[in-house]
């Protein structure tokens, strides 16, 4: 039953709220003043989710009491009201019941407001089976039995809250205590055999509370915090109200069996939700086309905080880890013609999953961090403080939120150049060329076709760094053409000149080095020359910041055919004096890119020999850690990858403690997540390994890494009958999270692609059933899927396909995955469906092939620089990927 207290503020002659036509309803009943309001009718319309009450009579202003009795189903997806469960050691499942109503599935479960704007206060009595617990959003005021089998559970009446950050959890979890400086208590609720790890989040939840509390200088607005693994869950967390949901592995947190990028992570998700509580809960978003103002904020501010609460003396999490790998994650959606602009005009709530994007997230947090650069960061935090104080427990948008805060430069507000960034689709690219004393600047928006132009423009920051002067202050770019003028002595000319002072202009140049621009730079070719002996001379002339951003920009450039990949070769040079090993790893990306498109044989060992020649120092170094050192443990975030090529490349001492760990995973024992992969991949290859560890896979693994690991390299097997077992024991089985199914079907896709499409052809509903709303899944899952199909046939099949079946929130999915696929297989250089020029795939490898030959040439000459034929025996497994 549900009681909702209505004022009408004018004369209505029906009443409407949401309600989903899988929720019946057997009465309702309108009271004023305790007196029955006749009805006339009432029904729910399927197709809008919307349940109009009209009464016999208008209904006029006052206040009113709406009741409602209903009955529903538990959903088998994983939105709305969920039946789910935690695994024990014994790999016994405990039954749960729990709830994920973001954004619009709380009217799944009740007739209800469960749009954004609407804040209401609610106030809960729920009862459950005994020997079960409940917990919600409020404190707990009592317990009792009413029957011998039914216990019942009242809370306290909520702050105003918007009702799709309502949980409802009913479980037979224990309970972990602690309490902020302030005395707010903060629990996690856990599994018993996973206190320890329960006990870590805690920690890192206080410390959270504690740090935004400070910063915001603003009250944690609710009377506590309990936080729960959630073993089917869709997201890596959810911010529900005094109540927050978290992916399995991050509530509870152990070393040994999870990766040290997967502890980062987990850190990130647990500060980044309990930002929730201010950025969204305290002060929810209007309507959802103002998404980032809660996600991209807190993706933002989670990297702040991350940095101020030390965490990177423990995991190296910290503003360049964190929030800089966002701006690889945004760059990626936002390149194609097709993407959309962050804010965009959204019809109704349904529409609302597909905002929950990479740019909402990493796009909007990207902005607010050059925000936070161009006025400084005291007038950032007054700004922040400002809008709490006066949209506390209410709802904001855009306008809102900017009117906060002041101008940039140049009667330039925050707000004018917001609109620029998030208003628009795509993102600038900026030309640089060095013509005499001046340095010209061009902007244009940058796609996957060179060729595809328009007339956007951005509010761009910049600034410079010079091989003789420190970086400079940033201004903006303002106009699509610039000029910087190093004979000058001031800043800013008439003519948009930025000036450099001449005693400081050295031969290169570099600029954004702090990397605040949602966009790519391209110098011209004579600067990345001098940049490429600069860091062969002293790799650290350039900050590791920077460094990532020039390596990503240069991916980019020469995959999208921008700039010659010699470019990228030469500079690529330095990279086995490269200090940071995420640089290193990023690098290492970068040039598997131009492997992998080399079709020439010989060309493609002299390729490998150059790889080598760059890591084959760091891989020894790796590979010397020891295993079981604790103290060893967080570089093995950076190594492993390392001690993953140790083992490709034969080197000895890799093999030898490969070999030893397997026996110990065969043996029943569980390693180090890190190394989980490392081992299996060598030995999975071998036909007589898979049964062993699939049979491993049926007994209850430490965590969900360890088993997403084990079901990643399962499917690497050629054998077709072995992946059509992986695949329906991923739907079957207890022990496989719904979560991972979705990821079973991609580690397939990319071994198989024609069988992972063809069963989720036959399985359509099961899929849909479990991804199809949800704001997340169904867009990697088409992509991954759709885009890995390398033959005709199927990828015709595929837009046949989705002509007559939905794709659910999954369309910008699909949209990526049909045009990778046919840019593998359309070899007519016409344009796609979609608009875009295809760049033909044969084309791009004859062109790497022939650059790489070139570059090869140049920079070792004819006579082979390498010693192949030694350099070969040591090598082994050379054409292994």
């Amino acid at each position: 039953e549900t009681e909702i207290k209505i004022k009408i503020l004018s004369t209505q002659s029906s009443i409407w709220l949401y309600c989903d036509n899988t929720v019946k309803l057997s009465k309702v009943i309108l009271l004023q003043k305790n007196k029955n309001f006749p009805l006339e009718s009432f029904k729910v319309d399927g197709r809008t989710s919307v349940l109009t009450i009209k009464p016999k009579e208008d209904v006029t202003t006052g206040d009113y009491l709406l009741k409602l009795t209903f009955s529903g189903t538990i959903s088998e997806s994983l939105q709305g009201m969920i039946k789910t469960g935690w695994v024990d050691e014994k790999g016994k499942k405990h039954p749960q019941i729990t709830t994920h109503f973001e954004p619009d599935k709380a009217r799944q479960a009740f007739p209800c407001f469960d749009e954004p704007s609407f804040k209401v206060r609610i106030k809960m009595v729920v009862d459950n089976p005994a020997g079960y617990r409940c917990n919600s959003a409020a404190p707990l005021i009592i317990q009792k039995n009413v029957t011998k089998n039914i216990v019942r559970s009242e809370f306290q009446e909520t702050e105003p809250m918007s009702i799709y950050l309502l949980a409802i959890n009913v479980h037979d979890m224990t309970q972990v205590r602690g309490e902020t400086t302030r005395g707010i208590p903060v629990s996690v609720l856990t599994p018993p055999h996973k206190k320890a790890g329960a006990q870590v989040t805690l920690e890192w939840a206080i410390k959270a509370l504690d740090h935004f509390e400070r910063y915001l200088d603003c009250k944690y607005p609710f009377k506590k915090l309990d936080l729960m693994g959630i073993y089917d869950f869709n997201a890596g967390g959810m911010e529900n109200i005094g109540m927050i949901h978290l992916l399995y592995d991050c509530a509870y947190i152990e070393k040994e069996s999870i990766t040290v990028k997967t502890l980062l992570y987990c850190r990130v998700v647990i500060v980044h939700e309990v930002s929730h509580m201010w950025f969204g809960n305290l002060v929810s978003v209007k309507w959802w086309d103002d998404l980032w103002l809660k996600e991209g904020f807190a993706r933002f501010i989670t990297s702040y905080a991350m940095d101020q609460m030390k965490t990177d003396r423990k995991a190296g999490a910290h503003m360049f880890e964190v929030l800089d790998s966002s701006y690889v994650q945004g760059i990626e959606v936002d390149k194609f013609k097709f993407t959309k602009p962050v804010r965009q005009t959204l019809r109704n709530s349904y529409d609302a999953a597909a905002m929950f994007n990479s740019l909402s997230y990493a796009k909007g947090a990207f902005i607010l961090k050059s925000v936070e650069r161009l006025i400084g960061a005291a007038a950032f935090r007054t700004g922040l403080r400002d809008y709490f104080t006066k949209f506390k427990f209410k709802s904001a948008n855009f306008d809102d939120f900017v009117a906060c805060f002041g101008n940039i430069e140049n009667g330039i507000s925050v707000g004018d150049y917001m609109k620029k960034w998030l208003n628009q689709p795509g993102f600038p690219i900026i030309t640089s060329e060095r013509v005499g004393n001046t340095i010209k600047l061009e902007q244009t928006r940058f796609t996957e076709s060179p060729k595809y132009h328009t007339s956007q423009s951005w509010y761009v920051p910049l600034n410079y760094k010079t091989e003789k002067s420190s970086p400079t202050s940033y201004r903006l770019m303002m106009e699509k053409n610039w000029v910087i003028d190093y004979t000058l002595d001031h800043g800013y000319s008439l003519s948009n000149t930025f000036s450099i002072l001449n005693s400081n202009f050295g031969h290169w140049y570099a600029l954004d080095t702090d990397n605040i621009v949602f966009g790519l730079h391209q110098y011209e070719d004579d600067n990345y020359k001098l940049l490429a002996l600069a860091l062969r001379e002293n790799s650290f002339v350039l900050s590791n910041a920077t460094k990532m951003v020039e390596v990503t920009n240069l991916e980019l450039l020469m995959k999208s055919s921008r700039i010659n990949p010699q470019i990228v070769l030469d500079i690529s040079r330095y990279v086995s004096k490269e200090a940071n090993m995420d640089v290193v790893s990023k690098w290492w990306l970068t040039l598997l890119y131009i492997k992998r498109n080399l079709q020439d044989k010989d060309l493609y060992i002299k390729f490998n020999i150059y790889l080598r020649s760059l890591l084959i120092e760091k891989v020894r170094n790796a590979v010397k850690l020891s295993f079981d050192d604790t103290k060893a443990w967080v570089l093995r975030k950076n190594y492993c990858w390392l001690l993953i090529l140790g083992v490709k490349w034969r080197v000895k001492e890799a093999i030898h403690a490969a070999r030893e760990l397997y026996h110990r995973f065969k043996e029943g024992n569980h390693i180090n997540a890190n190394f989980l992969g490392y081992i299996l991949r060598h030995y999975i290859r071998k036909p007589s390994h898979w049964p062993i560890l699939f049979k491993r896979l049926n007994s209850y693994p430490q965590s969900q890494k360890e088993l997403r690991t084990m079901i990643r390299m399962l499917a690497k097997t050629d054998n077709e009958s072995h992946q059509k077992l992986l695949l329906t024991y991923s739907r079957t089985s207890h022990i496989i999270p719904r979560s991972v199914v979705k990821s079973t079907l991609c580690y397939v896709a990319w071994r198989n692609p024609h069988l992972a499409w063809t069963y989720f052809k036959a399985h359509y509903e099961y899929y849909f059933r479990l991804y199809g709303e949800s704001q997340f899944s169904m867009n990697s899952l088409l992509q991954c899927l759709v885009g890995n199909l390398n033959t005709r046939e199927d990828y015709e099949d595929a837009k046949a396909f989705f002509k007559v079946n939905s794709a659910g929130t999954g369309t910008s999915g699909l949209k990526r995955g049909l045009k990778s696929a046919n840019v593998f297989k359309n070899s007519s250089g016409k344009k796609s469906d979609t608009g875009d020029e295809v760049i033909c795939i044969t084309v791009k490898k004859e062109s790497l092939t022939k650059s790489f030959s070139r570059w090869w040439e140049e920079t070792f000459g004819k006579e082979d620089y390498f010693d192949i034929d030694n350099a070969l025996d040591d090598f082994g497994g050379i054409n292994e990927d």
